[in-house]
């Protein structure tokens, strides 16, 4: 029984406590880390099939079908807002007064029959600040003056001026408003006093 001399009992201890350290200190640093990483793998697995979920249609419950049943809506409405659009602009074709209608800008976008046999064949207004042409040429700055006014702080135009064939003539205008600050452009009626 030698070998249980104090001497080899304190080198087995020092042997097993030195090969219990070792064994925590890999425990601590590549088994429980790898444990981690894994159960994390796990979690990034399964909110992965959480969002798949909910980028496929599954019959009304995901995001894909709430987005795509918000995309047949609005395409409903942009439909149905052009055929009332277009509605509006054929009521107004054959109206009896002289209608034009302007963007945010200006531009003339539209203009009924009236307007274009009010104008006469010898001024061409087909798109643009054209229709400006028509305000006799010392009559323009004023008047461009007040309409960029309206346009800016999208308030009722009503002005009276003289068109380029001496005719006293007045352009009253309301600004389509979007917002309370904000409009699409203007719809013109144009008359001859």
């Amino acid at each position: 029984m030698q070998w249980l001399s104090h001497d080899n009992l304190l080198f087995l201890f020092t042997l097993i406590s030195g090969l219990t350290g070792f064994a925590l200190f890999i425990w601590k640093r590549l088994v429980k880390p790898t444990q981690r990483f894994m159960e994390d793998q796990e979690d990034i697995k399964v909110s992965i099939e959480t969002i798949r979920k909910e980028v496929v249609t599954n019959g009304g419950l995901s995001i894909k079908d709430v987005v795509n049943s918000l995309k047949h809506t609005c395409e409903r409405i942009e439909d149905r807002q052009q055929v009332l659009d277009q509605r509006s602009k054929a009521s107004l074709h054959y109206h009896d007064q002289a209608l034009f209608e302007t963007n945010m800008k200006g531009h003339l976008v539209w203009s009924n029959d009236k307007f274009q046999k009010a104008i006469g064949e010898s001024l061409q207004v087909t798109e643009g600040y054209d229709w400006v042409t028509l305000i006799d040429e010392p009559e323009r700055e004023a008047f461009l003056k007040e309409f960029s006014s309206c346009l800016s702080m999208s308030r009722r135009l009503d002005v009276e001026t003289i068109s380029i064939h001496g005719e006293p003539i007045r352009l009253v205008g309301y600004p389509y408003k979007v917002t309370e600050n904000t409009h699409l452009g203007f719809l013109i009626n144009l008359s001859f006093d």
